[in-house]
């Protein structure tokens, strides 16, 4: 695969693809933007891209490496923003070649050390929920599984482990070369989501905040309401650049500006209309029958992902749980269970449906 990268105020940065069909998680066609900053004798980058199998021969890795070799500065820190495959893949083959500190959140450091983690238990347990409350939502059939956790594809494609160094907290400084780059905690996408800040250039590395839909795991491992406040964030910044984790992203303070309010809006809009199409039913809902009217038309990111037994567009399920556990926490939406299946069903349509059970 050619890659291709662009200067930035900071250094340079090589764009993330992501294709549009769930074909395109296996043969490479999602990769991580990655970014380097340089400062005084170091350089720090963000994320690494993905590493893909050598039949497919499109790994971002050797392009890295060419870049890389061809820096003066010594690399101090490979800063991951979070463990998604696409991020992290080649982290490990870059910390041998260059000696860099490996840096993540202490949430996501569990699966970045070991992506195996994402298909057993304990990966939601340490959220203090079992795997079977996190996806009762979503009324899954016997044997069907939500999302890439089958762990022959993980094992396959994406177990490629990297020991971390050191992890950061919101508000924590990395020196690299004189600059102060802050550390900014932006979870909604993921638990660990970090983002970094350079107040020199006012650039903004936000990650996958601008990924829509987000979030496209269950709750807790996503989180709608930590997500809208991480887009409130990022404005709150006033970037004038801001680079993100897919995408071209933009290049002026007021580009900035209108891409982080189109997120905005859009997660605004997804909230709104999981709350009208409910008031419209006027009847317990579940989250797939929910999913036809609340995204009625295909993004370039929601697809249908393999469960097993079938295909199921997990990722906007996903989204759709967080939105509907936000309006219960608002008093807006109650969840039900009737027949071992549980429904939402907006508040002000519960009077005729005394006899479901109430579930919290």
């Amino acid at each position: 695969m050619i890659f291709f990268w662009a200067e930035t105020p900071d250094g340079w940065g090589i764009p993330g693809i992501h294709g549009p069909f769930a074909e395109d998680e296996l043969d490479g066609y999602v990769q991580s933007g990655v970014y380097l900053i340089r400062g005084q004798g170091e350089n720090l980058l963000i994320d690494s891209g993905n590493w893909t199998l050598p039949e497919y021969n499109n790994g971002m890795g050797d392009f890295l490496v060419e870049k890389l070799d061809r820096e003066k500065n010594n690399l101090k820190y490979i800063f991951l923003s979070h463990f998604h495959y696409d991020h992290v893949g080649n982290a490990l083959m870059l910390k041998k070649r260059y000696g860099a500190t490996v840096v993540c959140h202490p949430l996501d450091r569990p699966i970045i050390e070991d992506p195996m983690l994402v298909t057993r238990r304990e990966n939601v347990t340490r959220f203090g929920i079992t795997p079977e409350a996190m996806l009762e939502d979503f009324n899954l059939q016997p044997g069907e599984s939500f999302g890439l956790s089958d762990p022959v594809i993980v094992n396959r494609y994406w177990n490629r482990p990297v020991e971390v160094d050191h992890t950061v907290e919101d508000g924590d400084i990395l020196d690299v070369g004189g600059l102060k780059l802050e550390v900014v905690h932006l979870p909604g996408h993921c638990p660990g989501h970090i983002g970094l800040w350079n107040p020199n250039t006012r650039t903004l590395y936000a990650g996958d905040v601008m990924h829509y839909p987000t979030p496209l795991g269950p709750h807790p491992i996503g989180n709608a309401q930590a997500h809208s406040r991480s887009i409130q964030r990022c404005l709150d910044f006033g970037p004038e650049v801001l680079l993100e984790g897919h995408g071209l992203s933009a290049y002026s303070g007021a580009s900035s500006r209108r891409r982080l309010l189109h997120m905005q809006a859009q997660q605004r809009d997804t909230h709104a209309r999981v709350l009208s199409c409910l008031l419209r039913a006027e009847r317990p809902t579940t989250i797939s029958d929910l999913l036809p009217a609340v995204m009625p038309i295909k993004t370039d990111l929601d697809y249908a992902v393999s469960t097993g037994i079938g295909e199921r567009r997990c990722y906007a399920e996903a989204c759709i749980q967080t939105h509907l556990l936000w309006l219960a926490e608002k008093g807006k939406v109650e969840r039900v269970r009737e027949a071992n299946k549980i429904y939402f069903i907006a508040t002000q349509s519960r009077g005729e449906f005394s006899s479901l059970r109430h579930v919290k």
